[in-house]
């Protein structure tokens, strides 16, 4: 899968920050800047205001030249500390995507050509691939062949198919020089192997293209296993499936359609589109390799160039799949087009999968499926509002796998999701998937709030809707302040291991624990000016405060009255509720109860500030509070048998909820297994 923002194919070249500056003006604003740099106007705000980048025209405009040498500069291993601080999307490189295909021969082969470092350009990629192909093409036809360099030599025969019209497609009509091919040579002579339904060009392909252009274009590469998983989700759908038209609109060299193909759907059915013409040159080579009974105008109707958004086959299908892009870097332009022609194109940003989503839907015939491989972020992230509100108003949801992080080198927990038009619009009948349950949804629910919890049984979506439906609660949504920790914008440079008279503690989310601080060995010199982003100092030096991870397997929240200082891994919360405690929310956000519902609402390690503010918590008069209080100081003040003073509490607040034995047994079963992160 791959697409970009333009119909044109990838190219190599010096600068791998997504931009060109053949085609940048002279003159530069920060927002071009930030474009360049694939970074945000608010670290090119904190870089100007650190010295690190500095305006060299009219002390507020950047010259082209300059830009052209702070991006050579990043490149080198002289500027770590702002390399550092750049958006992962700007980074360079090629990668090994071993999760892409199984076949040990076929990863090692491709090992063996990221270690030759021949590869430099696109023309030179193009010519191995075609010579891989060639080999795949002699393979597949049981042809012998002598020796494993073998394309000029297929390229000068007369042929009786059409195979070499595809290969041609490729690499175009230039003559390929001797001087090129004796450069590739140690490439052109290792043996690719032939295995049915396997992308082993496309594996080479995405392996050996630059990793920054493929975050850029939004290309996270689907390893064949999941693919797998989602065709096998649409035979459990539908027990005809071998007699629908499929179409992968973000199709890339052609994997879900390969794999289709060898779980038994004829290549007649299926259909393809991709921007990025070599990966649909490669997925027409794939297809004949497979089909060679098609001819070449047959398989080219089938497998189209074209930007899914704004042009695709006229003709409806009866199934969609894919994993579309996720993050693409959109132009101006393309931003403006696709807020006239997308609902979902709203708010700051445009998700691409948001809009592959909404597009798709309108694809389909009467009673088709949606079957995508999408971020788990769609399901309850703000951002997914508009494409949430689209799916649960015009469709029935019809399976859903919770994945993981299945995607190599990223940390995105995924998820397989099938929807089909509806007037219906319902999840009951939805099968669900997690890493411990297979269940079915058999009550119908509402989605109020806009988020889609899928990953709860219907009796946990009872007890979800009995702490929703509290009577009488309080939100901490416009009663607190909220503040992330100090980012440094370099913690080796900043953060010392050794307490002097002129530093202080700092705390990193790994030093707190639910109703505890333990000494940090990390010290800071203060200096707010000094570092990359600061929250008022108000924040940190308020007479007390609640500190919380944000990242954890469980909310992990403690109290602080020392003025302490924390790092962006520990966040401030200050809640301002006229008759509650401080204290007596801290037992509320640890509580068994909240770790429920904040878990089976988000199914998110970063705990947000979005699911804080939505945990009800319940109002009770000031001596059940103290009553709670006095729990609390008790457990920060123990050393022993905390577990059972943290149990007792734990009870006291699910009373509080007004659960019965029956939820109570519900939240301590699903969170059977999980760390308290209680002090130790």
């Amino acid at each position: 899968m791959y697409i970009s923002s333009n119909d044109t194919a990838t190219k190599f070249d010096n600068h791998t920050m997504c931009s060109s500056f053949d085609t940048v003006q002279k003159v530069l604003t920060i927002d071009d800047v930030c474009k360049i740099l694939s970074i945000s106007k608010a670290t090119a705000k904190n870089w100007i205001r650190l010295g690190k980048m500095i305006p060299d025209m009219d002390n507020q405009l950047f010259s082209a030249e300059y830009i052209e040498r702070f991006v050579l500069e990043l490149k080198s291993d002289d500027n770590t500390k702002l390399k550092s601080r750049r958006n992962k999307k700007s980074a360079t490189g090629k990668v090994l995507y071993k999760d892409y295909v199984p076949t040990a021969n076929n990863q090692k082969l491709v090992t063996d050509l990221l270690e030759l470092g021949i590869i430099e350009s696109e023309r030179d990629l193009l010519v191995v691939l075609a010579n891989f192909a060639v080999q795949l093409y002699h393979q597949s036809h049981e042809i012998p062949y002598l020796e494993n360099n073998i394309l000029l030599n297929f390229l000068s025969q007369e042929h009786t198919d059409e195979f070499h019209i595809l290969i041609r497609d490729l690499i175009g009509n230039d003559t390929i020089d001797s001087t090129l091919i004796n450069k590739l040579q140690p490439a052109l002579e290792k043996k690719i192997i032939f295995i049915k339904g396997e992308d082993s060009l496309g594996f080479i392909y995405i392996s050996l293209r630059d990793i920054g252009q493929r975050k850029c274009s939004g290309a996270y590469y689907t390893p064949e296993k999941v693919v797998n998983e989602l065709i096998d989700k649409l035979y459990e759908n539908d027990a005809n499936l071998k007699s629908r038209t499929i179409c992968d609109p973000c199709c890339g060299t052609g994997n879900f359609l390969l794999c289709l193909s060898a779980k038994g759907i004829d290549c007649s059915k299926l259909y393809g589109q991709d921007v990025d013409p070599i990966s649909v040159y490669l997925s027409r080579i794939n297809i004949m390799l497979i089909a060679p009974q098609m001819s070449v105008s047959d398989i080219c109707s089938r497998i189209i160039i074209g930007n899914t958004y704004f042009e695709t086959f006229t003709q409806k299908f009866d199934v969609i799949v894919g994993n579309p892009p996720w993050g693409c870097d959109f132009s101006e332009k393309d931003t403006l087009q696709y807020r006239k022609l997308f609902k979902t194109a709203v708010g700051k940003s445009i998700e691409s999968y948001d809009l592959f989503v909404e597009k798709a839907l309108t694809m389909l015939c009467h009673e088709g499926v949606l079957a995508f491989v999408l971020p788990e972020a769609i399901l309850s992230v703000a951002t997914h509002d508009a494409v949430r509100r689209l799916m649960i108003d015009t469709c029935s949801f019809k399976f859903i796998t919770y994945l993981g992080n299945v995607f190599s080198g990223v940390q995105c927990p995924s998820i397989i999701l099938g929807i089909a038009p509806s007037e219906q619009k319902t999840v009951v009948g939805c099968k669900v998937t997690t890493e411990n349950d297979n269940f079915v949804i058999s009550e119908h629910r509402t989605f109020s709030d806009g988020t889609l919890s899928l990953n709860v049984s219907d009796e946990e979506n009872q007890c979800l809707n009995m702490i929703s439906n509290i009577k009488n609660a309080v939100y901490l949504k416009g009663n607190a302040k909220f503040a992330l920790g100090i980012v440094t914008g370099n913690n080796k440079e900043y953060i010392s291991n050794e307490k002097r008279n002129d530093n202080e503690m700092i705390l990193k989310g790994s030093d707190i624990y639910r109703y505890g601080i333990i000494t940090s060995k990390n010290y800071i010199r203060f200096v707010p000016e000094y570092f990359q982003q600061v929250a008022p100092i108000e924040m940190y030096r308020t007479k007390e405060k609640l500190l919380y991870r944000f990242i954890s397997e469980v909310p992990v929240f403690t109290y602080d009255n020392q003025q302490t200082l924390s790092l962006n891994s520990c966040n401030i919360v200050i809640p301002e509720i006229d008759g509650i405690d401080m204290k007596y929310i801290l037992a509320i956000l640890n509580s068994s109860v909240a770790t429920y519902f904040i878990s089976k609402k988000f199914n998110s390690v970063k705990l947000l500030r979005s699911h804080i503010e939505q945990m009800p918590i319940p109002v009770v008069s000031m001596d059940v509070q103290n009553t709670i209080i006095k729990k609390v100081d008790h457990i920060m003040n123990s050393s022993e048998n905390i577990s059972g003073l943290y149990e007792d509490l734990d009870n006291d607040i699910m009373a509080l909820f007004g659960l019965t034995a029956k939820y109570s047994d519900v939240i301590k079963n699903a969170l059977r297994g999980k760390k308290l992160f209680l002090a130790k």
